[in-house]
């Protein structure tokens, strides 16, 4: 019988579909081994107080909370957002981002389906609504972060995939830091606070699921918590963007230095979170642990947490040199500091001089590098800055004024290993140019009281965390002005005011464009720039190891795709 090229065809589909026949009597062939459980083995150096993204504590939730939480969207290390719970991020001018007549604003997230949290109950729109209840409740002021919650009228669910948020006012709003909380856990204790906020805070607190019971919707379940020592946690298979490639991690809490290394050293552990081993111990793991491009054991990533600042006091009630005043003898203390070699004593070259609070990672940092006013360490450009503002030097080769009276501003900084080092350096430096500082180390104690924070009579020397792209453009701000009546809160420790800077900073809160944003924090940058309300230092440096078997994290081996993180079988 003849066969058509159709019939032909499904013959061939046929037999090509049909079962594989089995290996002859003989055959080496040999089923493959089913692949190994991957744990990876992280050290970190506080103890964990709560899980929640939100709650404040003594651990940096990107160190730690991470792990176990998810958002409606996330933001990688350049600080742009990818949607993460949500299918995508709201576009302006459309349903789902709309600005009103009023100056209002609304968002609209649409879930992705099938979500569901860690304990396999579904994940819903209302899960986002009792999020912002218990986030915004004030009996719970001072538990967690107050952003965004305090720019938020209402969070409703439209229906169980919707959520709609209503904000007080417009700006450019693209991930929300609104992390969800499961009603089907938390609903009832939270009535009881709402009936009695008093009695009931710390019970609601209290509760183990914060802690030891704690149930998210990030890439790992806590599967063990042993207080003081590790916390554990297994691949979470329901995670939105994907179960993740490593099918456990072990959070190890190691508070001395040297021992992190030698567990490092001893392949103990795979990697090392930011702050956790200084400078030393990585010049060990890089040299005879074999972390290098030589040996390739692993590797070690420099990564910059903060940006050091020294802040200068403005307010005549408390400057003890009036001098500082003068935008002349700003400029000479700005042109004697050795950024150079606060970076060679500090870091041995590794880390970088700061010159604005943007971090580096900032997708625009090299349009405010333009822009911004730059102060090289110049000796004579000191002396001649200083001269201009009435001052000579006397025979022992310090600035007075025409009265004989030395010029002595104080600079304080808070004990600790790096800041004892960076003191000689910046004193030597001053010294050096014909500027007498007077640079006292006080107790963390005493460093970290609000009303010394805000009334110290010279400068102080503190740390602006980088966890958004402005860094710590915020604490220049007027209304952060600490004073008795917010009893010593904000920070802008120095009380200097710009009508410019504030007027700047509301066009990159209240914006919608982005293009707009940036030119308002550029105009920001230069302002503070050309007139030193403080002086940004270096980028706070931190070293992140890993084993050369972990692929995956970034340049500043943050945790933010952790589920795509692999790890070789171990």
């Amino acid at each position: 019988m003849k066969l058509g090229p159709f019939a032909l065809g499904c013959i061939l589909l046929v037999a090509g579909c049909a079962a594989p026949q089995a290996p002859a009597s003989g055959s080496s062939a040999v089923p493959s081994a089913p692949a190994q459980p991957t744990t990876l083995v992280m050290v970190i150096n506080q103890e964990v107080k709560n899980l929640s993204a939100k709650a404040y504590g003594g651990v940096n939730p990107a160190r730690t909370t991470r792990v176990f939480n998810a958002g409606l969207a996330i933001a990688d290390t350049r600080g742009e957002f990818h949607p993460y719970l949500a299918e995508s991020i709201p576009q302006l001018n459309t349903d789902t981002w709309r600005v009103t007549l009023d100056g209002r604003m609304e968002t609209t997230w649409k879930l992705r389906p099938g979500l569901t949290w860690q304990d396999g109950t579904p994940l819903t729109a209302d899960d986002f609504a009792f999020a912002y209840q218990v986030y915004a409740a004030p009996g719970l002021t001072g538990v967690f972060v107050p952003v965004p919650q305090n720019l938020i009228e209402r969070v409703t669910a439209a229906d169980p995939q919707t959520v709609r948020i209503s904000w007080r006012s417009s700006f450019l709003h693209q991930g929300d830091g609104l992390e969800p909380l499961p009603r089907s856990i938390l609903g009832d204790s939270f009535a009881a606070f709402e009936q009695d906020p008093v009695g009931q805070r710390d019970p609601f607190m209290a509760q183990r699921y914060w802690t030891t019971e704690y149930v998210g919707v990030g890439p790992f379940r806590l599967t063990h918590w042993e207080p003081g020592a590790q916390l554990e946690g297994e691949a979470f298979a329901g995670h939105a963007l994907g179960r993740p490639k490593i099918d456990k991690i072990v959070l190890r809490i190691i508070t001395d230095g040297n021992t992190v290394l030698a567990a490092m050293l001893a392949g103990q552990v795979q990697m090392v979170v930011t702050d956790v081993i200084g400078i030393e111990e990585a010049n060990t793991l890089r040299g005879e642990g074999g972390f290098n491009d030589t040996d390739k054991r692993g590797t070690v990533i420099p990564t910059s947490t903060a940006i050091i600042t020294l802040d200068i006091q403005h307010r005549t009630e408390y400057a003890q040199t009036p001098a500082i005043f003068d935008l002349r003898v700003r400029k000479a203390i700005a042109h004697s500091l050795d950024k150079g070699a606060i970076i060679d004593g500090l870091y041995t070259g590794l880390g970088s001089a700061a010159d604005t609070f943007v971090r580096r990672e900032a997708p625009f940092f090299s349009d405010v590098d333009r822009a911004i006013t730059k102060y090289p360490y110049d000796p004579r450009k000191t002396e001649q800055f200083m001269s201009e503002a009435g001052f000579t030097k006397d025979r022992e080769g310090f600035f007075a004024d025409a009265a004989g009276q030395r010029f002595q501003p104080s600079v304080i900084y808070s004990l600790g290993p790096q800041r004892e080092q960076l003191l000689p350096i910046m004193v030597s430096s001053w010294q050096k140019g014909g500027i007498d500082v007077q640079g006292a180390l006080v107790p963390n104690a005493v460093r970290n009281d609000p009303e010394i924070n805000a009334t110290f009579p010279g400068g102080v020397v503190h740390g602006n965390g980088m966890t958004s792209e402005v860094g710590g453009a915020q604490s220049l701000v007027t209304d952060q002005i600490g004073t008795t009546a917010n009893h010593w809160s904000g920070n802008n420790r120095g009380g200097w005011t710009n009508p410019d800077y504030d007027s700047a900073w509301d066009r990159y809160n209240k914006t919608v464009v982005r293009a707009d944003q940036i030119q308002a924090l550029l105009q920001m940058m230069k302002i503070q720039s050309d007139q030193l309300p403080s002086y940004p230092l270096y980028y706070l440096l931190s070293v992140v190891p890993h084993v050369s078997a972990l692929k995956g994290p970034g340049g500043d081996a943050s945790h933010w795709n952790i589920y795509e993180w692999e790890l070789a079988g171990n």
